[in-house]
C-alpha cells in the first residue's frame, strides 16, 4: 500500500524521516522553499557538502521525492546513486521548476529508471539539460531514454557521456533530438560514434538542429568518411562556436583537411580541439593555412599531436609573417591559444605571439606592436605609385600608432620611422616636394619685400637680405 504524502504533511516531523541531520536540513530546505537550496545530489555515504542527501533506510526517500515534487526553488537534480523506489519517482515527477537533470555512475536498471522519469520528463516544461555519464546502457534503456527525450520540449543541453552501450542504441537517442530545434550544447564523449552515429548527427544537423552552438565529439571512432559526412553538415550551421575531436585517431591527414575548411569559411567558431590525434608537421600546415583569413577562431587545442619545430613554423609565419609591414599587418591578430606549450615550440616566438594577440581586444593595436618589434623602416616603394597622395595618410596612422605606445623605445622607434618615411618620399619625388615647398618660400620674400618697400621706402640693409633670400630660393627652380 503506497504512502499518502500529502495527507501526512502537515502532521510528519522531518526529525522522524531520517536520523541524519544533513539530511534533515535539506528536507527542510525543500519544504520551504529555501532559495539556497537550489542545486541538490542525491549520494552514496556521508558528505559534507551542504548539497547531498544521503538516503537513510526506510521512508526517507518518499518523503524527499514529496518534498521535491512539491518545491518550486530547486533548479538541479543529480543522481549519484541508483534508486529502485517507485514511491520517490510518483512523487519527484510533480516537479515543474528543475532545469537540470544528471545521472552519473548509476545502474540503469534495465531502463526502469527512465520509464519511471518519463511524466516528469514530458511534463516539466522548465526542463533545459539532461545528462546521463558513466553509466551502462542496455537496449531498453537506450529506448527509454530516448523516449524521455522525445517526450521534452525545451531541451538546450544533452551530455550522453562515457557511458557503456551497444552498437546502434545511440542512433535512437540522436534520432529522438530531432525534437528539438533549440538544441545548443551536444556531448557525446567516449560514446563509440562511427559512421552510423555520424550519418545520423549529419541528418540531425541539416534538418533540425539550426542553433546548435557547442559538440562535443572526444574520444570517439570517428574516421575520414564521418568526419566528412558531419563537416558538410557543419558547413551550413553559422552558430556553431565549439567542436571538439579531440582523441579521434581514425582520422587522417584527408580528415583534418575537410575538418580545416570549416575555418575557411565564414562563421563563428571560437575553439576547436583536435588533440590527441598525432595529426604532425603536415596537419600543421593544413591548419595554419585554413586560418590565413580567419578573424573568428581563439582557441586551436593542438596538444599530442607529434607536431615538430618545423611544423610550428608555419604557425608562427601565421602569426607574425615578417617578409613585409603589409603582410605583418595582415597575420592573425585572433588565435590566442594552441594548447600547452610543448618543447618543440618553446624556442618559437609564438607564445609572445600569442599572448600579444590575447591582450587587447583591438586587433589594430596588436598589429601596431608587431610591426614595432619586427620592423625598423617602412618598405615605401609599393606605395610611390600614388606618389604624393599617400604621404599623409601613412604619417596619420604613424601618428595613431604613437598614441598607443607606451614605452620610451617606441616612441623614439616611431619618430624614426615618421622621419624616414618623410625622406624615402621627398627622395623619390624631389621636385614634387621642393617646388611647392620653394615657391611658398619665393611668394613669403615678395610679401616681406613689398611690404618693407612700403614701410621703409628701401635701401636699407634688411631689404638686401630679403632680397638676396628670394634670390636663392628662385635658383632652385633652374
Amino acid at each position: 500500500m503506497s504512502t499518502d504524502y500529502a495527507a501526512l504533511a502537515d502532521t510528519i516531523k522531518i526529525e522522524d524521516i531520517t536520523s541524519k541531520e544533513q539530511n534533515r536540513e535539506i528536507l527542510h530546505g525543500l519544504k520551504n522553499n529555501d532559495e539556497s537550496f537550489g542545486r541538490l545530489y542525491i549520494i552514496d555515504g556521508d558528505s559534507d557538502d551542504g548539497d547531498d542527501y544521503s538516503p537513510d533506510d526506510g521512508e526517507d526517500l518518499g518523503w524527499l521525492g514529496y518534498y521535491i515534487g512539491q518545491n518550486t526553488k530547486l533548479q538541479e537534480l543529480n543522481f549519484y546513486i541508483t534508486i529502485d523506489n517507485e514511491s520517490f519517482y510518483k512523487e519527484m515527477i510533480r516537479n515543474r521548476i528543475i532545469k537540470e537533470i544528471q545521472f552519473y555512475g548509476i545502474n540503469l536498471l534495465d531502463g526502469k529508471v527512465f520509464r519511471m522519469l518519463n511524466p516528469f520528463l514530458k511534463n516539466n516544461h522548465s526542463l533545459t539539460q539532461i545528462s546521463v555519464q558513466d553509466s551502462e546502457f542496455r537496449e531498453e534503456s537506450a529506448r527509454q531514454l530516448s523516449l524521455g527525450i522525445g517526450g521534452c520540449s525545451q531541451l538546450k543541453n544533452i551530455n550522453i557521456s562515457d557511458n557503456i552501450i551497444g552498437i546502434g542504441q545511440l542512433v535512437n537517442i540522436i534520432t529522438a533530438l530531432s525534437m528539438h530545434p533549440q538544441l545548443e550544447q551536444l556531448d557525446l564523449t567516449w560514446m563509440r560514434i562511427g559512421i552510423n552515429e555520424c550519418t545520423a548527427l549529419s541528418t540531425l544537423l541539416r534538418c533540425t538542429t539550426t542553433k546548435l552552438q557547442k559538440l562535443n565529439l572526444h574520444g570517439n571512432n570517428i574516421d575520414d568518411e564521418g568526419v566528412e559526412v558531419l563537416v558538410n553538415a557543419l558547413a551550413d550551421i553559422n552558430t556553431l562556436q565549439e567542436l571538439k575531436l579531440g582523441y579521434n585517431q581514425s582520422i587522417a591527414i584527408e580528415g583534418w583537411t575537410a575538418v580545416s575548411t570549416l575555418l575557411e569559411r565564414p562563421g563563428t567558431v571560437e575553439n576547436l580541439s583536435i588533440y590527441g590525434n598525432n595529426i604532425g608537421d603536415e596537419g600543421a600546415l593544413i591548419f595554419a593555412n585554413a586560418l590565413a583569413n580567419n578573424s573568428t577562431l581563439k582557441c586551436l587545442y593542438l596538444d599530442g599531436n607529434g607536431i615538430t619545430a618545423e611544423g610550428w613554423k608555419s604557425f608562427s609565419k601565421l602569426l607574425c609573417n615578417t617578409s613585409s609591414i603589409i603582410n605583418t599587418y595582415n597575420s592573425n591578430h585572433t588565435l590566442t591559444y594552441l594548447g600547452d606549450t610543448e618543447g618543440s615550440m618553446k624556442h618559437t616566438f609564438i607564445p609572445a605571439f600569442l599572448r600579444l594577440n590575447e591582450g587587447t581586444l583591438d586587433k589594430g593595436k596588436v598589429a601596431m606592436q608587431k610591426i614595432l618589434q619586427h620592423h625598423s623602416h617602412f618598405d615605401m616603394h609599393p606605395f610611390f605609385e600614388w606618389e604624393l597622395k599617400v604621404l599623409p595618410i601613412v604619417l596619420e596612422w604613424l601618428e595613431k600608432v604613437a598614441a598607443h605606445c607606451t614605452s620610451a623605445f617606441e616612441i623614439r622607434k616611431i619618430n624614426k620611422m615618421r622621419l624616414a618615411t618623410t625622406f624615402d618620399f621627398i627622395k623619390e619625388f624631389p621636385m614634387r616636394y621642393i617646388e611647392p615647398v620653394t615657391r611658398k618660400e619665393i611668394a613669403d620674400y615678395t610679401a616681406m619685400e613689398e611690404e618693407h618697400l612700403l614701410r621703409t621706402g628701401g635701401g636699407d640693409k634688411r631689404l638686401a637680405e630679403i632680397r638676396q633670400h628670394k634670390a636663392r630660393a628662385m635658383r632652385r627652380l633652374q
